[in-house]
């Protein structure tokens, strides 16, 4: 049976440059009978220096190539050294931005609206004049009580005096001051009202929406305004009950609104008191600064409440652990086996039991199984199998 003959690249270069060397001997052999000269020997050197300095980058590119065909089934793997990091665990809640300043306007009688003094957008200071509602009626009746209450005064004032000359009877003297209070109290009652035909903004900020045009009639318990004032701002969420004992007032958190580019770190202001049983939530409210009035009502926000934070840990992605047929996690840890003639490292994959604590953004703390220095295996790892050797990619491309 023939045996495989290996074939060298770049072999017939060689043989080349060997049949070249020995035709330079060979002449120059001849050519003993005379002395050579010094540009000969010159001219024989270079021609020497040039065949030795291609023979070695053709011994350089062989030796490269049988290290890839000899080592050809060693795969390169990345992976990582474990080194003592600070990891963070934070609960994360979803909730809204509002504002102590968002109030909705409503007219506490009925009446037409005959003049809007506002436009949205525009800047109110508390007590500025919204709108006007017809009071036409109602001062009507203020001057038909008014004359009552006149005529009921001075009745009351006649029998008081006979009532304290004990002149008359004490009943006609108690009706007319049952009339004189009532209409009094009556006509207090109206100038009030008028008062209130006159919509005035509660609080000072920006008049945001207007429900109502001029002409229309405005009904009590229905909004006719909207002023808003972002200077008060502050962030609001439901919380399940299971984090009763983990979310307190003090938490550092941190807060994020994705739609105005901004985060910020701070802390939980308030908890509620109140379970409330529908949902079995409480709520929080964090305070957050407004000075730019990005932060709009409704605006949602995204809450990170610290809950752990662990100085030294050894944390892994949590991509890399896997379960073995009893559902244990384990991950594949790199062992060096020594080195090549290439200076390489060799490692043997080796299966690592591991405990997790936690796992917070697709990373896990490993409580258990993993000393500091340790290499484990990163993509690619779940094609390893244990035992198998392998070299480390990062140090096989340097």
């Amino acid at each position: 049976m023939m045996k495989n003959k290996i074939k060298f690249p770049g072999a017939h270069i060689l043989t080349r440059m060997i049949v070249g060397l020995m035709m330079t001997g060979v002449l120059f052999s001849c050519g003993k009978s005379r002395k050579p000269s010094p540009d000969d020997l010159v001219t024989r050197k270079k021609i020497l220096q040039h065949q030795i300095d291609s023979l070695k980058r053709e011994l350089v590119k062989i030796e490269r190539r049988l290290r890839d065909t000899v080592e050809a089934d060693i795969p390169a793997i990345p992976a990582d050294t474990i080194e003592p990091q600070e990891f963070r665990y934070y609960i994360d809640l979803q909730g809204t931005v509002k504002s102590d300043g968002d109030i909705n306007i409503m007219p506490l009688f009925q009446g037409e609206v005959v003049k809007i003094y506002k436009n949205v957008g525009d800047k109110v200071k508390k007590g500025d004049v919204i709108m006007k509602l017809d009071d036409k009626i109602l001062r009507n009746q203020i001057a038909e009580v008014r004359t009552q209450y006149k005529l009921a005064r001075t009745a009351y004032e006649r029998q008081r005096r006979l009532w304290n000359q004990k002149i008359g009877s004490e009943m006609a003297y108690l009706q007319a001051k049952t009339q004189y209070e009532s209409l009094r109290k009556k006509l207090a009652t109206l100038n009030e009202q008028l008062k209130r035909a006159v919509i005035t903004a509660p609080v000072e900020g920006t008049v945001d929406e207007l429900m109502i045009k001029e002409g229309e009639t405005a009904m009590p318990g229905r909004p006719v305004a909207r002023v808003v004032n972002l200077d008060k701002t502050y962030v609001e969420a439901d919380v399940s009950e299971r984090y009763l004992k983990d979310i307190t007032p003090g938490k550092p958190v941190i807060l994020e609104f994705p739609e105005a580019g901004i985060t910020r770190e701070t802390e939980i202001h308030y908890t509620g008191n109140f379970i409330h049983p529908s949902n079995r939530t409480f709520k929080i409210r964090i305070n957050t600064p407004n000075p730019e009035g990005l932060l709009k009502p409704n605006l949602t926000a995204r809450i990170k409440v610290l809950s752990r934070k662990v100085d030294s840990a050894l944390v892994v992605p949590v991509a890399i652990i896997q379960e073995d047929a009893q559902g244990r996690a384990f991950v594949f840890v790199l062992d060096s086996i020594g080195t090549d003639e290439y200076g390489r490292v060799f490692y043997r994959v080796r299966k690592q039991p591991v405990k997790t604590a936690l796992v917070y953004n697709k990373r896990a703390w490993i409580e258990e199984g993993l000393r500091p220095g340790d290499k484990v295996a990163l993509t690619g790892a779940m094609g390893l199998t244990e035992g198998d050797k392998v070299y480390i990619k990062e140090e096989e491309e340097e």
